[in-house]
């Protein structure tokens, strides 16, 4: 998700702040989350520390203002490796669902996957995907990407993430 723009920080802080007279302290968290940031609850009480010694009610769009782009500095921070990450999961797949061991897996260097397995890791693990989005998916991955008995070439699915 891209980082929201000063005018959409401003836009989400006015919902919050029908009366003008700032958003309350104990909603920096739900405007945040409005917003798409996910900030730990640490992060969040000290910004409202911060905002209690400026007023000990509310917080004017200004110092939201500073809130937001710190948390958003924090969230590119833990920005991830994609590679590193699809690296990981075509190892995993060849390992959990191909039964390879890693010897195996380093030798053999086998870059077509199950489509199965893919769909069923996505299915599965993390934030599961719907029916309806894996169906989606697969119909991508046969246009995009190499397929052959069943299965997809990994590194052609690796390209249609990205785009």
């Amino acid at each position: 998700m891209a980082l929201p723009s000063e005018e959409e920080i401003q836009e989400v802080f006015n919902l919050f702040n029908p009366e003008g007279s700032g958003i309350k302290i104990k909603e920096i968290g739900t405007v945040m989350r409005s917003l798409g940031l996910a900030s730990s609850q640490a992060q969040l009480s000290e910004f409202a520390t911060e905002a209690a010694q400026i007023d000990d009610t509310f917080v004017q769009f200004s110092v939201f203002l500073s809130f937001v782009k710190r948390a958003q500095t924090h969230e590119a921070s833990k920005s991830v490796d994609f590679e590193k990450e699809m690296k990981g999961l075509h190892e995993g797949i060849k390992h959990f669902c191909d039964k390879l061991t890693q010897k195996q897996s380093r030798e053999t260097n086998a870059d077509m996957v199950k489509i199965s397995d893919i769909k069923h890791l996505l299915s599965a693990v993390g934030d599961k995907m719907s029916e309806e989005e894996l169906e989606e998916m697969s119909r991508e991955m046969r246009g995009t990407c190499r397929i052959q008995d069943g299965r997809v070439s990994f590194e052609d699915f690796v390209k249609m993430l990205k785009s």
